[in-house]
């Protein structure tokens, strides 16, 4: 019997090895804590423990490795002490144990965390303070250590059988190495511990149990907890919530303030949740409703905290929690205590930039997005009506006919009848002679597109396919080439956008499809839509949410793209080299047709060999535009208030430069590609200092 422990070690320690090279780390580091745990059970012997532990930390403390897979080591050991330090604080290995400690202390704070401005909720610690993941599971380590590795929540149903496996013989565990060639395996990023609660925002009542300090083992055991249930049960949000609530140890704790807390933190992680945005707001709402004498009050005191911190928020995760609690407002009938933000009207008076009527703005127009504008004016107090968004409409120039459109509406009525008549795109065109061929005003262009000729067109394709997305779709559709040849470069292109911005200016959500629109019929390029949004005409819009959903939504058109392209590459190579490893025939016939499906299976790599270097090209230069044009916007910025003597540090510069680091981290897979050239281009180290930092803290997160 002796012997299947050690092969069940066998099995353990190749299962470790497996997950290692199949990248799934959260399951490495509850293996590594399942093997730990087992000395508690006498199955392992602690020397032996030890002698993988520091395997794992001489591995990570190796000259030159990177710093994410030496803190993912780090962390992996850390994460064990809470289930194995009372062992070791009495048995014969404690000196061995202690020397240990003190090799992780020295690691851990000898590490860089420059990033940290880049992973940071808020700017502020104050109420409470924002510590990275490892920094603060090492303070509660140095706490439970102070109480002699003591602890409310770990299970330990072995001590049931205490008895018996008293007598049982230990096995060492085996030697283990590391996979080699881990320097190119992506591993976890750094984080930030989300921190909303303190003990004195409970009731202090005998009945609610009491919240873990922020250093207790006890917060970090119990989030753990909540972590493993979401990991496991996240496709199923009622079974995630059921098992949520069924949590052991819930009447010892808190868990409706730890479990919102938790699930705050997920959506609020940046660069990207863990998990799609949709299903933290739907599990929060099967919880509300699971818990309804408990939950929903717990959760509109954290969305106060949240809203009370909005001014020192980062401004991507404003925008991501306006998102939710609007999909939370349309789920509960848009109740909510809207008499304790009556503030925000008056603020917006007095500040247009203030955080608070911002965020209740995008709110708002999220809430449209939703439903319908008479519904929203309906459930929202008239106190708040200053912050409501316009009612949607279209903005047709040439439905009433004046002195100086005169031209433009004979011209676009014209093209209607062309376009009733089903004429070709000649035909339609030649409607539009009568206007000028360059600028509508007489201005020099360079390079020289017919600006009026292409108004025309765009509002009066737009005006006949205004009433739904299918209209819009079927519109571009047939008269895709009738645009194209009105919109000869890439200055035109961008006054087409221009020209659709002007006739949906007060339906933004048709604007975010129309931009879709135009990539997926491919009329306009993204470079094209890149330089329309930096551009000067929409600097009144840079700090509206629907403007970042049209770059974000550019720039995944670039990387889907790409990522598509090399699939049907793969494909296409693994065709041809199937095609060339069939038999050879001797009859000249069948061998001839071999020939020319090999060729054409060749013509066929080839074709998505160019169209791939085609879509990185574009790709890289998007990125490119993109970090350049925030660059120039901050510097212009900093130049002028300086001129002006004014402060710098201001609210909208702030939010452009969370803007920046966001792109750059959100996307860092692409943006890693491009380093060389950035560092050379654009990163200089002439642009002011606090443009480069982002770069700076940008390197350190991805290193």
């Amino acid at each position: 019997m002796f012997s299947t422990g050690g092969e069940f070690l066998v099995l353990i320690m190749e299962r470790l090895s497996k997950l290692i090279d199949d990248a799934e780390w959260r399951n490495v580091q509850l293996l590594v804590r399942f093997l730990s745990d087992l000395i508690n059970c006498n199955v392992v012997m602690g020397a032996s423990l030890l002698r993988l532990f520091d395997t794992l930390i001489a591995s990570a403390t190796e000259p030159g490795v990177k710093p994410s897979m030496r803190d993912f080591l780090l962390y992996t050991v850390l994460q064990c002490l809470p289930w194995i330090g009372v062992y070791f604080n009495e048995s014969k290995d404690e000196v061995e144990f202690e020397r240990l400690l003190d090799i992780l202390e020295t690691e851990i704070e000898k590490r860089d965390k420059s990033y940290m401005p880049t992973i940071r909720v808020w700017s502020s610690d104050n109420p409470l303070p924002q510590i990275e993941y490892i920094d603060s599971l090492w303070i509660q380590i140095k706490s439970m250590r102070s109480n002699n590795w003591e602890d409310n929540w770990i299970i330990r149903p072995y001590l049931a059988f205490e008895g018996k496996l008293e007598s049982s013989l230990q096995h060492p565990v085996p030697a283990f190495e590391l996979p080699p060639d881990l320097e190119h395996t992506l591993f976890p990023l750094p984080s930030v511990v989300f921190r909303i609660f303190d003990t004195q925002d409970l009731p202090n009542r005998p009945e609610v149990p009491k919240l873990p300090r922020f250093n207790s083992i006890d917060r970090f055991l119990v989030e753990d907890a909540i972590y493993n249930v979401i990991n496991n049960k996240n496709m199923v949000k009622k079974e995630c919530a059921e098992s949520l609530l069924r949590i052991s140890g819930r009447s010892s704790m808190p868990l409706n303030y730890m479990l919102v807390e938790v699930l705050f933190g997920g959506l609020l992680e940046l660069p990207v949740p863990r998990y799609p945005e949709l299903f933290y707001g739907s599990i929060l709402i099967q919880l509300c409703q699971l818990m309804a004498e408990h939950l929903p009050q717990v959760l509109a005191q954290a969305v106060s905290y949240v809203y009370e911190r909005l001014q020192t928020m980062n401004t991507v995760l404003v925008d991501r929690f306006g998102s939710w609690f609007a999909y939370f407002l349309s789920n509960f009938k848009y109740h909510w205590t809207w008499n304790e933000w009556e503030e925000c009207v008056k603020l917006s008076r007095n500040d247009t930039n203030h955080p608070k009527p911002k965020f209740l703005k995008e709110v708002f127009l999220k809430l449209l997005w939703l439903t319908f504008y008479d519904k929203l004016v309906d459930v929202i107090p008239d106190e708040f009506t200053p912050l409501l968004p316009t009612k949607p409409d279209i903005n047709h120039k040439y439905a009433e006919v004046t002195t100086e459109n005169k031209l433009q509406a004979k011209c676009a009525k014209a093209l209607i009848e062309s376009i009733k008549n089903k004429e070709g795109v000649d035909m339609m065109v030649a409607s539009l002679d009568p206007l000028p061929d360059g600028a509508m005003d007489g201005r020099e262009l360079d390079p020289v597109y017919p600006e009026a000729k292409l108004e025309v067109v765009i509002q009066t394709i737009l005006r006949v396919g205004c009433k739904s997305i299918s209209h819009i779709s079927v519109a571009l559709n047939r008269f895709r080439n009738l645009i194209i040849a009105v919109m000869p470069n890439q200055d035109a292109k961008v006054f087409c956008l221009k020209t659709t911005f002007d006739f949906f200016v007060s339906n933004q959500q048709m604007m975010c499809i129309m931009i879709e629109k135009f990539l997926n019929f491919q009329l306009i390029e993204p470079s094209c839509i890149v330089s329309w949004i930096f551009s000067p005409y929409m600097l009144p819009h840079f700090d509206r949410l629907y403007l970042w959903k049209m770059l974000d939504t550019t720039i995944k058109f670039c990387i889907k793209r790409c990522d598509r392209i090399k699939v049907e590459l793969e494909k296409s190579k693994a065709k041809l080299k199937e095609k060339k490893l069939q038999d050879t025939s001797k009859q000249p016939d069948i061998a001839e047709k071999k020939r020319q499906l090999i060729q054409a299976a060749e013509e066929e790599v080839e074709h998505f060999v160019k169209l791939l270097e085609d879509a990185e090209r574009s790709q890289k230069e998007v990125f490119l535009i993109v970090v350049q044009r925030f660059i120039m916007i901050l510097t212009d910025h900093i130049v002028r208030s300086e001129q002006e003597s004014r402060y710098t540090q201001t609210l909208w510069f702030r939010c452009t430069r969370d803007r920046l680091r966001q792109t750059l981290v959100q996307y860092r897979r692409e943006v890693k590609r491009y380093m060389v050239t950035l560092q050379t281009l654009l990163f200089t180290p002439e642009i002011e200092p606090k443009i480069l930092e982002c770069f700076t803290q940008f390197k350190s997160y991805i290193a």
